[in-house]
């Protein structure tokens, strides 16, 4: 643990921060992390493309050859440096408790950490009796093809536990997270000149489904009391008609569905059908879902109990010296696919901020040392050191 001190994090995290790597644009941050594991002596520094973005980047640190295999995975891309910044968004700014600057909390503060302790464990000489897989994956702020790559790579198969330090609240673990899946809904009417206000009009029945969404919530969608967690539906796009003088024979609604574990999508679109069928449209319609180039994320939970969750939960109690909860993640991540398409057992445990995904974006400086070794420590339990 001596390896891992806080001067070393802001310095990993400033580094990061300070190559800009916003989605489509990662190539140089990923340059950055293949001489980082080439510098540590990895073995299979490997980069796979993903089309428009830059590459994912694995390293593996070899072990013991029939013992477990982790993963440490972080995201190095970042959103877009949005207006209302008060700082210059890839030069770090640090305050006594606080590191600013684009990406800081999401999630290159969270890299730092992974950095950290691959770091430790190389400098220590320490033997691990398993396979640590550290993988830098592109494109997670869109579509995910990054991870997407990762898991088609066939380099994850079998890999028994995975820690992504994703941003999380203080002394808090997400052990698993809502799911994400678009449905288009397309209203179909008839038309008709509009100075007649006859003929079937499909805004006006887009109109009424939406309006009877709102009637179900805040608790129409589900809630999982143990995590106090609410499913959502938030309509998004709402697309019809125009200046022409006759009654809109098309209406397409985009909706937004956060599903919890235990939902399915299927579920999620039946309940959509027998909404649209209690408001009694005019018209017909049609209801499609998650028409993008990669699968959708799909919600999951990693169960509290098992060695993997404990010994995590273990860690990071150590070094908060206080107890440590567990709840879900509200939105999706690369943590989504690698848990459901991937296969992998999969948490959360990352290092506090705000202004996450905003202007002014910032990290919390005492959590970095203290998450990275706790993730260190899990690892060392996990792994079984020789």
């Amino acid at each position: 643990m001596e390896f891992i001190t806080g001067e070393r994090l802001v310095e990993l995290t400033r580094t990061l921060v300070e190559i800009p790597s916003e989605t489509g644009k990662e190539k140089e941050i990923g340059d950055w992390l293949v001489k980082f594991f080439e510098e540590l002596r990895l073995s299979s520094i490997t980069r796979l493309p993903v089309e428009e973005a830059g590459d994912t980047i694995v390293g593996i640190l070899e072990g013991k050859k029939d013992g477990p295999t982790m993963m440490l995975n972080f995201h190095i891309d970042t959103f877009d440096a949005f207006e209302g910044w008060d700082t210059e968004p890839f030069k770090v700014v640090e305050t006594d408790d606080r590191l600013i600057g684009l990406g800081a909390h999401d999630m290159k503060g969270g890299a730092a950490c992974v950095l950290a302790a691959l770091e430790a464990i190389v400098k220590s000489g320490t033997r691990l009796g398993g396979r640590l897989i550290v993988s830098g994956t592109s494109d997670e702020e869109y579509w995910s093809r990054g991870a997407h790559a990762l898991i088609k790579s066939g380099q994850i198969k079998g890999c028994d536990f995975c820690i992504v330090p994703e941003p999380a609240a203080h002394a808090t673990i997400l052990i698993g997270g809502r799911g994400r899946h678009v449905f288009k809904i397309r209203f179909y009417g008839k038309s008709i000149s509009a100075a007649y206000d006859e003929g079937v009009n499909a805004v006006v029945d887009a109109s009424n489904v939406i309006a009877e969404f709102e009637k179900h919530k805040p608790d129409g969608f589900g809630y999982m009391t143990e995590y106090d967690m609410k499913g959502t539906l938030c309509v998004i796009g709402l697309h019809s008609g125009g200046d022409k003088i006759y009654v809109p024979e098309l209406a397409e609604v985009t909706v937004d569905r956060h599903i919890l574990p235990g939902q399915t999508v299927e579920g999620a679109a039946q309940q959509i059908r027998d909404i649209i069928e209690d408001v009694g449209i005019k018209g017909t319609y049609e209801l499609t879902w998650d028409e993008r180039p990669t699968p959708a994320p799909a919600s999951f939970i990693t169960d509290p109990g098992s060695e993997f969750v404990q010994a995590a939960r273990r860690n990071l109690e150590a070094q908060l010296g206080e107890d440590v909860g567990f709840t879900l993640a509200m939105s999706v991540a690369d943590t989504n696919h690698i848990a459901v398409h991937g296969g992998v057992p999969t948490i959360i445990m990352g290092p506090t901020g705000g202004n996450t995904c905003e202007a002014n974006e910032w990290v919390d400086k005492d959590s970095l040392p203290q998450v990275s070794r706790a993730i260190l420590g899990t690892v060392l339990d996990l792994l079984d050191v020789e």
